[in-house]
């Protein structure tokens, strides 16, 4: 009964798969409200979703993509909450690399952050690069958009114990 009802409530708000390459070995998506508890919740989302595909706690790569979800997902609330009520949370893993990212119903696009710029999402861009990874922001075919870190898996991201 509650997964008809909640079928039927979210059936018009669930965007299409974004357009990402379809190497991935592991994936999650899931359509949450864009409200501000949805940060709490997807944050608990991504540690649960992680430690159970290997990826442990206190890892860099770890600790870095519970990090950019906390911030993606606080703009999506802060920014686009008015323009998209619900958003998609994004979590993709092969040999090589996780992806972590959030889409949402909003039009507008950000500019990536350069160096030297301030504010949430110039720190995960910071944090990501010194990581050897990249932010990567697409416009989705309904008119919203996805923004997305990818993270290298390799040895030297983790933490020693």
């Amino acid at each position: 009964m509650i997964r008809r009802w909640r079928d039927r409530r979210y059936r018009d708000h669930r965007s299409a798969e974004p357009a990402e390459p379809a190497d991935h070995h592991r994936s999650y998506r899931m359509s949450l409200a864009g409200t501000w508890p949805a940060a709490r919740t997807s944050r608990r989302i991504t540690v649960t979703v992680l430690t159970g595909w290997g990826v442990p706690p206190k890892t860099v790569v770890h600790d870095a993509a519970v990090f950019a979800i906390t911030e993606l997902v606080t703009n999506v609330v802060r920014h686009a909450g008015s323009r998209s009520p619900f958003f998609d949370l994004l979590l993709a893993m092969t040999d090589t690399h996780l992806e972590a990212g959030v889409r949402d119903g909003h039009p507008g696009l950000p500019d990536i952050p350069r160096a030297g710029d301030t504010g949430g999402l110039a720190d995960v861009a910071g944090l990501v690069r010194h990581l050897g990874g990249g932010l990567k922001i697409q416009p989705a075919p309904d008119g919203g958009k996805t923004v997305y870190v990818r993270l290298p898996l390799s040895p030297s991201t983790a933490i020693p114990q």
